[in-house]
Order: structure tokens, then sequence, then C-alpha cells
């Protein structure tokens, strides 16, 4: 069984054997030369050998020569391991992997990045854009710490806390017949060519449920927004994930703005989360809190949703 050495003792040693001084190593400790003496004595009787000459009071000793090396390395390995734990545990380091909507990322991502840099300016922080399903699949496996995520459906091992909601509208060229009606003919809306998206489940079981069965799927952003830019369908799509500033397409409301995407701050019910992780979480909800007293967009609403 190893004797029972604590860091005081090596600090002990460690400090005479800089000053070869006992009354000088018991300045810089603040004790008293005694109470040094002893810690000394105490460390010989546990190795089993002597560290100092007795007869020339500092003087290493052969095995004391040969031990302080081993003990300043094991001192400076006790203070690096500590000071990490402390940065750690004061969110000063670590690591956080975020998940987030590509459509969220583009209008909120750059913000909130950014202010937690500031905050946190030595964590590392690792963020993957996903859609929904992905994201809730990465964040059960373990592969993220927090995702920002619409929310599909009920998941007993992922908590959520809304942050914002956004209504579904339906999206094509602004010269598309369904883009110019006064109201959507759903039962005619079938004659024309319906694109499925990643967003598409939002409209189940409302009026525009035949986009489900959509032969047509696209689920990268920029091959939807092509095809649609060239005339080539229709779809439904969340207004964070309308290209706002493509001036060929139009954003046509559905159901009065009834029908409207939930975006959540999701994490695992169970997760010990570390302090840096606990950071960026109030970081995204300060932002969206604060956001909500500035929002003048009629298609976006910030903050818990009702009911």
């Amino acid at each position: 069984m190893l004797p029972d050495i604590k860091i005081a003792h090596l600090r002990t040693f460690i400090t005479v054997a800089e000053c070869g001084n006992f009354r000088r190593a018991a300045n810089i400790l603040c004790r008293s030369q005694p109470a040094v003496s002893l810690a000394i004595k105490q460390l010989e009787r546990l190795l089993g050998a002597e560290l100092f000459d007795k007869q020339k009071q500092g003087q290493l000793t052969a095995f004391g020569n040969n031990f302080l090396p081993q003990a300043t390395h094991l001192y400076q390995q006790y203070q690096n391991t500590l000071t990490s734990a402390l940065q750690i545990a004061q969110a000063k380091t670590g690591t956080v992997r975020l998940g987030v909507l590509p459509s969220v990322a583009k209008h909120f991502l750059s913000h909130i990045m950014r202010c937690f840099m500031q905050q946190y300016p030595l964590v590392e922080l690792q963020v993957q854009d996903d859609n929904g399903d992905n994201l809730r699949s990465k964040l059960l496996a373990g592969q993220i710490d927090l995702a920002v995520s619409s929310i599909w459906q009920h998941e007993p091992d992922i908590e959520h806390r809304d942050i914002c909601r956004d209504t579904v509208g339906l999206v094509g060229v602004k010269e598309h017949p369904c883009m110019q009606t006064e109201s959507i003919d759903w039962q005619q809306i079938a004659q024309h060519r319906l694109i499925r998206n990643g967003t598409t489940p939002l409209i189940n079981n409302t009026a525009a449920h035949a986009f489900i069965n959509a032969p047509m799927h696209i689920a990268n952003m920029a091959s939807l927004e092509a095809v649609l830019s060239a005339g080539a369908g229709i779809t439904t799509l969340p207004w964070l994930a309308f290209p706002q500033n493509n001036t060929h397409l139009a954003f046509r409301v559905l159901q009065q703005g009834q029908i409207q995407r939930r975006i959540a701050l999701l994490q695992l019910r169970q997760a010990h989360q570390l302090p840096a992780t606990q950071a960026l979480e109030k970081v995204i909800l300060t932002h969206f809190a604060s956001a909500a007293k500035n929002l003048q967009n009629a298609y976006l609403t910030i903050g818990p949703a009702e009911g």
C-alpha cells in the first residue's frame, strides 16, 4: 500500500530544496520553521529515507536529489489538473456542442456566438447545422449538448423550452396562380406541382396536407430555392426558412397565420450539463428574451408558445 503523502508535503519539500534554507522556506510558505521541519520529517518517515543532510541544514541527500524532479513534476501536474478543473467549473474553459436549424442559424446564430465568445473566450464552441430529425437523433446519441430545433412531437427523453414560433406559408414564384388568387382552393391545389421538404410535416392534419404526399422531395434549401425560382413548383416553408432576399419568390400565410413552427432549446432530460453548456444555454435564452422586446415581424413570435 502506498504511503499517504499529501500535496502540502511535496510543496514544503520543493520550497525548502529551492531555498536551501528552512527559515527562508518557512517565510515563503507563511509557516513557522518548526512546522516546516515537522512536515519534512513526516515526508521522510512516509518515504522511508532522509531528504536533507542532518549535518548540513537545507542540503539535499542523494535520495533527496533523486526525488526532487519527480516531486516537482507531480506537484506541477497537480496544479495543472486543479487549475483545469476550476476553469471548467467556472465555465472559463471546456467544449460545448450546439446543434441548430439552418434557418435559425441564418437569423440568430451570429449574435449568440458573438455574445458567448465575448463572455467565455476560452470555451470551445462547436456548431452543427442540420434538420430537426437529425438534431434530435444527435442529441439522443450524445453527439451534441444542446439543440435549437423545431418540435415535431413529444419526446420523453428530451426537455424543451420554447423560444420562438414562425408562421408557415405557401411559397412559389409571384406569378404562380396559387400566389395570386384571393383564396387558396385546396381541392384544386393537387393539379399543381407540389414539393415536399424537411419542414413539410408541420402542415400535416391541416388544409395544406396535400403537400405531405407530394411526389417531389427536396431536402437541400439551396436546391429548393433554385427549383422554386424556376417556377417548377410550390412548397410550404416557415417564415425563417423562406429566402426573404429572393425577389422572385412570394410568401403567402396559411390559415391566417395559425399554422406555426415551434422552435425550442432542447437538451436531454437527465443530462448533467457542464457549466460551459449551462452558460451557453443562458446566453441563448437571454438573447431570445431580449429579441422579443424589439420584434416587428408579424410572421415571427419570440417567446414561449401559448397554450
